[in-house]
């Protein structure tokens, strides 16, 4: 027999996150559902989400939630931290967010759940994939790229093939 689903009350996005910032001011911690495909493998669609704590001083790695102010939030990893701001990209992302202001930081993640389980974000394995991931974000993008030019330039064109 099939568990049962449990009853979701879904939210207009600015109503939800208002509620996130309310909890954080008042608890200093709020719980964030994972939605989309840019966290993975790490972080997994509605099964996953972290555990935020109010914005600090912003370190390579962290995972942060942020507000694009255009009524869209994302959830990615820190990559470059810098005077006036900061660069973000998901883990599954091949675009790098630049320049990002500090002051619109909703929250750090200070633990993540996976699979029903909570870890904390000082944890070593996931120490060392924050540093993996956020030390191969330039050279993956990069040889994607590279990868893609080649492609189209030696991809056959259609109606151009070898002669019979």
């Amino acid at each position: 027999m099939s568990k049962p689903i449990p009853s979701v009350r879904v939210l207009p996005t600015e109503q939800y996150f208002s509620l996130v910032r309310q909890q954080l001011a008042e608890t200093g911690q709020a719980f964030v559902r994972v939605t989309g495909v840019s966290m993975q493998p790490l972080l997994r669609h509605l099964r996953d989400g972290v555990v935020l704590g109010p914005p600090q001083r912003l370190r390579r790695g962290d995972i942060v939630l942020f507000d694009r102010l255009n009524g869209r939030y994302a959830l990615h990893r820190v990559i470059r931290v810098g005077k006036n701001g900061f660069t973000m990209a998901g883990d599954n992302q091949w675009h790098v967010e630049k320049d990002l202001p500090f002051g619109q930081v909703v929250g750090v993640a200070v633990a993540l759940e996976r699979k029903g389980r909570r870890i904390p974000c000082e944890n070593f394995f996931l120490k060392m994939y924050s540093q993996a991931v956020t030390a191969l974000t330039f050279p993956r993008i990069y040889l994607r790229k590279a990868a893609g030019k080649l492609f189209r330039l030696f991809r056959r064109q259609p109606g151009k093939g070898a002669r019979a």
